[in-house]
């Protein structure tokens, strides 16, 4: 089933609730706006990630990878 969606006076849309349902998109989810080549927009969901969690797990992955190169 096509749905339309109007964009309001400040760029705003509104994804109708049948396409929220089937995307499974809750209210507060992120979304990435990615606009294609020929102008065609895809909502892709993103997740959120603490940034001090975020870098500690790069930096324990740093740490993993120098240990395995000691052990070549």
């Amino acid at each position: 089933m096509t749905e339309y969606l109007q964009v309001r006076s400040n760029g705003q849309i509104t994804l109708p609730a049948p396409t929220r349902r089937k995307a499974k998109v809750m209210e507060g989810d992120l979304l990435e706006a990615v606009v294609e080549a020929d102008g065609t927009i895809r909502l892709v969901p993103k997740l959120a990630v603490d940034r001090a969690l975020a870098e500690k797990y790069q930096l324990d992955d740093i740490e993993w990878a120098v240990k395995q190169k000691g052990k070549e």
